[in-house]
């Protein structure tokens, strides 16, 4: 029995078995993260965001409101929404990423160290937005994980808010796990929006931008009815 088999046997029930397991897929995550920053901040801005988020973009309200990015990387979003007079917190756990996004940041982006899937931080600042985004980050996460996130994401909209998730279709075994990767699935979203009442806004498959042999994305934008009352569902 291996090492890891013996640490899993030790512990009492199958959730702190998944506990810990989501524990060590989160730190390969932040590792590679951590020791490609500069490779990838680089790779991720030579993107316009205006291409990768061509599926949705058309849907951002004339007048900009607050956002939260989720998983920012580079700021390459963040700083794209704000040039747009949005007001924009950006979300990311890897220091790395944070230092150098934080050097040439736009103004109207606050950074906040905090990661998916409860994201106790952003929540424990009581704010409401109009337009969540998550790009190339759902595939981190685990099913067990995937369905708290789409919880608390939902439940962080204002009234009429937009929630934009990318789900990165990888079909190679290998990188999935090198990356730690999970298998992502558009109709998994659609149920958990169903749950939480979000409206379809956008379902839309696009090809890799930097051209990478059988990867490919899909965009699904929620909306979060506006009732005229404020509530939440």
């Amino acid at each position: 029995m291996t090492s890891l088999a013996l640490l899993l046997a030790i512990l009492p029930d199958d959730d702190e078995r998944l506990r810990f397991v989501a524990g060590i897929c989160s730190n390969g995550v932040m590792d590679y993260y951590r020791q490609h920053a500069q490779m990838l901040t680089e790779q991720y801005n030579s993107l316009s965001p205006g291409v990768v988020h061509a599926a949705w973009k058309h849907l951002l309200p004339r007048e900009p409101g607050l956002a939260a990015d989720i998983g920012a990387g580079s700021g390459r979003d963040a700083n794209w929404l704000a040039s747009l007079g949005w007001d924009v917190v950006a979300v990311e756990p890897e220091v790395a990423f944070r230092q150098r996004a934080m050097s040439e940041s736009h103004p109207q982006v606050s950074w906040l160290d905090d990661k998916l899937p409860k994201l106790h931080r952003l929540r424990d600042s009581d704010t409401r937005f109009n337009l969540i985004l998550v790009s190339a980050v759902w595939m981190h996460l685990s099913p067990r994980q995937r369905e708290i996130a789409f919880r608390v994401l939902s439940n962080l909209l204002a009234p009429g808010g937009l929630l934009v998730i990318s789900l990165r279709h990888e079909p190679d075994a290998g990188v999935r796990e090198a990356r730690s990767f999970y298998e992502v699935s558009s109709e998994e979203l659609l149920t958990f929006a169903k749950q939480r009442a979000l409206v379809l806004t956008v379902r839309q498959r696009s090809a890799d931008a930097l051209g990478r042999d059988g990867v490919s994305w899909e965009t699904l934008c929620f909306r979060l009815p506006d009732d005229g009352t404020g509530s939440l569902p």
